[in-house]
């Protein structure tokens, strides 16, 4: 058998086209209307998917957030409390020579009881929703319901102010 030089599909496959010239001559780039409404629902719901899950991971981000945020005011309280004998206020953790927080969280209000052997602190995150988160010093445990006054030794706050 002998080899040919002639190209195997024709003159067309023969020689290297520019994409200008693929475009203007059309062979082989069309597309029906439903194909189109096709490609299109499929990209909105892509982006849709893609824009819900940011949302979600944006939330959940700030949620995190606002409970890393009370479990540095249930480290800096059992600080304040090892150096005072006493849980302090927000302003009692946030000032004096060596505060037991380095900076005053504007999400975060702390109740302490008379005696100052209990408190509760209260915040509430930047998600979607504003969810509130509560810690007190029974438990330690940040939790989405408010705490009883019972169980807490003081009534928690509500928001913060």
């Amino acid at each position: 058998m002998a080899i040919s030089n002639k190209p195997l599909f024709g003159a067309a496959f023969a020689e290297p086209r520019t994409p200008a010239t693929v475009l203007k001559d059309k062979r082989g780039l069309s597309a029906s209307l439903p194909e189109v409404l096709g490609a299109v629902g499929i990209s909105i719901l892509v982006l849709g998917l893609a824009g819900f899950g940011i949302g979600a991971g944006i939330n959940f981000a700030n949620d995190s957030g606002a409970k890393s945020t009370l479990e540095s005011v249930n480290s800096a309280q059992i600080l304040h409390q090892t150096k005072n004998n006493t849980f302090g206020t927000l302003e009692a953790l946030t000032t004096g020579d060596s505060p037991a927080l380095s900076s005053k969280p504007d999400n975060v209000a702390i109740a302490v009881s008379s005696d100052g052997r209990n408190y509760c602190a209260v915040v509430e995150s930047g998600s979607m929703s504003h969810t509130k988160f509560w810690i007190t010093s029974k438990d330690g445990k940040v939790v989405e319901a408010a705490p009883d006054a019972a169980k807490a030794g003081v009534t928690c706050p509500t928001a913060a102010s």
